[in-house]
């Protein structure tokens, strides 16, 4: 059984640029969505139609990837219609959150969706595509901090939850036998249900038929599920206000994700608005002092009065994504903390910068920077094309940016030439 409603839901996203692209589909039917950085806090009181809330679980251990959904849970005094967003590359702790959400709530079994069809994500025999390549052959394979192992949603499931799981494949959704294989299988104890989608209207399919179970069914799935929530806004956005047209650009490239790195080079190559600054890992260890710090942040400024826009990455090519155990154990490091800590050394810098147009690619990266503004969350106003949000950060004052997300395999080569031209 569906709430038909989703008018107001509260989406539980495990890191920020996951938890914007989920929001922004909404956001284009006219709702008002908020995304919070804190999963502790009640929202129970909020006027907005849609929370999102970021639960910062990805690179969590599963153990403690429930403790905080548990959190989460918890401190809503009222709850709302839950949608579970997951990555579309299967990173995270999916099983563990899951199976958390069914103990704590009133839903009976777990209907998960992961592809993004618009992102060329798809599911076909419980096996996960990232444009058509098994996800294993993918760069997802050597993520830096959430690697995946194995193309198999199921697989990647089971190690984290005790759960029955069953697949369901594109036949029985295209046949319209989805309820009836649904309701058997959940009459018999099962409480996970992988279903496949290769195209938008399967999607569309799937969500047609199972507004007719009888079970209280949690949707679980990636971004691209989210467009067809059977849900109705009416409202009209007042539009934020432009920052004037002579400021400037710049862009936090924290990820190592091929499709970053080609985006990157695509601005530098063919626009001449554009130029690069490489963050060096010897510059930031072992402390990222406050003269390093006033170099960058001078570079940058000199940039900026040439009239041109910034790209700070902090990798060359998807090569120095396999020196990451190298760079752990010369700094005596976890995968996490590295993260962590280039990503407090990049909002020092923005911290010290005046750029009222933030591009942040990576969903730690963007979190640590917003964080690092004073943000409590971010209100998403749109977006520049499929997959890449932009709005405005929340706080306790006037935050005066507007900031573009992008998960670091998301968007269209020219996607930062299309943000100029936005703003």
């Amino acid at each position: 059984m569906l709430n038909n409603d989703y008018s107001k839901l509260l989406i539980i996203a495990d890191d920020f640029t996951g938890a914007n692209d989920s929001g922004v589909q909404l956001t284009k039917k006219g709702a008002y969505v908020d995304v919070y950085f804190d999963w502790q806090t009640d929202y129970s009181t909020s006027c907005s139609d849609v929370i999102v809330v970021n639960t910062d679980t990805r690179a969590l251990t599963p153990e403690d990837a429930k403790i905080r959904i548990t959190q989460l849970i918890k401190a809503n005094s009222q709850p709302r219609p839950i949608y579970k967003k997951i990555d579309s590359t299967l990173r995270g702790n999916i099983g563990s959150e899951i199976e958390t959400l069914l103990m704590l709530t009133e839903y009976q079994i777990a209907l998960i969706i992961p592809a993004f069809p618009d992102m060329n994500r798809t599911v076909i025999n419980g096996i996960c595509y990232v444009n058509n390549t098994e996800l294993l052959q993918t760069e997802f394979a050597t993520d830096p901090k959430t690697p995946i192992c194995s193309s198999s949603v199921k697989e990647c499931l089971i190690t984290q939850t005790t759960c029955t799981v069953l697949e369901i494949g594109l036949q029985s959704i295209r046949a319209h036998t989805l309820v009836n294989q649904i309701t058997q299988a959940a009459n018999n104890g099962v409480k996970f249900f992988i279903i496949d989608a290769q195209t938008n209207e399967d999607l569309s399919l799937i969500m047609q038929q199972i507004r007719h179970l009888n079970f209280r069914s949690l949707l679980v799935g990636s971004a691209g599920l989210i467009n067809y929530l059977p849900a109705h806004y009416l409202k009209n956005h007042v539009p934020y206000c432009l920052p004037d047209k002579d400021q400037h650009m710049l862009v936090i490239a924290g990820s190592m994700s091929h499709v970053t790195q080609q985006q990157i080079a695509h601005a530098i190559e063919h626009n001449e608005q554009w130029q690069v600054i490489d963050l060096l890992l010897e510059d930031i260890f072992p402390h990222f002092n406050n003269d390093k710090i006033s170099q960058y942040c001078q570079r940058i400024t000199d940039i900026f009065s040439k009239h041109k826009n910034a790209i700070i990455r902090t990798s060359k090519n998807t090569e120095e994504r396999h020196h990451i155990t190298y760079y752990c154990q010369k700094y005596q490091l976890t995968r996490k903390e590295l993260g962590e800590y280039i990503c407090q050394c990049l909002g020092r810098i923005v911290q010290n910068i005046n750029a009222k147009n933030l591009f942040l690619t990576g969903g730690d990266v963007a979190i640590a920077i917003a964080k690092s503004l004073g943000a409590i969350g971010f209100h998403i106003e749109g977006e520049v094309m499929s997959g890449i949000p932009y709005g405005c950060l929340l706080g306790k004052t006037q935050k005066n940016y507007r900031i573009f997300t992008k998960a670091g395999g998301f968007g269209e080569i020219d996607i930062f030439t299309r943000s100029l031209e936005l703003i």
